[in-house]
């Protein structure tokens, strides 16, 4: 006869958001994304002129309710591989989902 507990951990990860469209514009450009609510408390965006996204600058979204934003001071006729995730925040610290697919633009 045995007796005893057992404890169980889980790590939730968020859900993964999508990369609609990215436009062009001079020196900048518009990321446009999925909405994802019911999960997420916001999403980051890294953007880079590297595939490998070496050097790359990092975008927090804060707001679950944004779908799209525009990332200035870029350099004019350079291509960029744009990617986001999605986060949550429980009790102060935070959980990513994975990377979406990477997607690339020319800026004007």
């Amino acid at each position: 006869n045995y007796s005893g507990t057992k404890t169980l951990t889980f790590k939730i990860i968020p859900t993964k958001t999508t990369l609609d469209t990215l436009t062009a514009a001079k020196k900048a450009l518009t990321v446009k994304w999925t909405k994802k609510t019911t999960q997420v408390t916001g999403y980051q965006i890294q953007y880079s002129t590297s595939k490998s996204f070496k050097s790359c600058k990092t975008k927090p979204i804060t707001s679950n309710k944004t779908t799209s934003t525009k990332l200035t001071g870029l350099s004019a006729k350079k291509t960029y591989y744009v990617r986001i995730r999605t986060y949550k925040v429980v009790d102060g610290k935070k959980y990513y989902s994975g990377w979406s697919t990477v997607k690339s633009k020319k800026t004007k």
